[in-house]
C-alpha cells in the first residue's frame, strides 16, 4: 500500500513538473513578445552594466536564502552546524540554498553569454529570463517548505529557464 501511494505521489510530482515546465515555456514565449528591449545598450560596456543589473536579482534571492539558513539555525538552537541536531526547517533551508547556488551558477554565465551575443532588438529576452528564474527560485523555496513534492513547480520553472538561456546562448555562440 505504501509503495502504491509513493508511486502515485511520484507520478503526480512528474505531472506537476511537466505542467510547470510547459507553462513556463508558454509564459516565456508570451513575455518575450511583449517586453521591449532596453534602449542605449549597444556598446559592450553598457551590455555588461545591463547584465550586472539583471544578475543582482538572483544574488538577492541567494542572500535571502542564506539569511533563511541562519534564521533556521537560530530558531532551532543549532548554533554548531557540526554537532547540534538540525531541525527540518534548517535542513530544508540548507538544501534550498545549495540547489539555488547550483542553479544560479548555471544561469549567471549563460545569461552573460546571451546578453553579449543577442541582437539589440532581442535584449528583452534576458529580462524575461531573469524574472522567471527569480520567480522559479522563490516558488522552489516556498514549495520545499510546504512539502518536498511542492518544490516541483519552482524546480521545473528554473530548469526550463536555464535550458532556454543556456541553449540560446550556445546557439548564439555557434553562429
Amino acid at each position: 500500500m505504501a509503495e502504491r501511494r509513493s508511486s502515485s505521489l511520484t507520478m503526480r510530482a512528474a505531472l506537476v513538473n511537466a505542467g510547470a515546465a510547459a507553462a513556463t515555456l508558454l509564459l516565456f514565449a508570451f513575455l518575450v513578445s511583449v517586453v521591449a528591449a532596453p534602449v542605449g545598450i549597444a556598446d559592450p560596456g553598457a551590455r555588461m552594466a545591463f547584465w550586472g543589473r539583471l544578475v543582482l536579482w538572483p544574488a538577492l534571492v541567494l542572500f535571502a536564502m542564506a539569511g533563511g539558513v541562519m534564521l533556521a539555525r537560530a530558531l532551532g538552537r543549532a548554533f554548531n552546524p557540526i554537532e547540534d541536531p538540525e531541525s527540518r526547517l534548517q535542513r530544508v533551508s540548507q538544501r534550498v540554498l545549495a540547489n539555488s547556488v547550483e542553479q544560479t551558477l548555471i544561469f549567471v554565465p549563460a545569461l552573460a553569454a546571451l546578453v553579449a551575443t543577442l541582437p539589440l532588438p532581442d535584449l528583452g529576452v534576458p529580462v524575461v529570463a531573469t524574472w522567471l528564474f527569480v520567480i522559479g527560485r522563490l516558488l522552489f523555496w516556498g514549495g520545499y517548505l510546504v512539502h518536498p513534492f511542492a518544490r516541483a513547480p519552482g524546480m521545473a520553472m528554473t530548469l526550463s529557464v536555464n535550458l532556454v538561456v543556456l541553449g540560446w546562448a550556445f546557439l548564439r555562440a555557434l553562429a
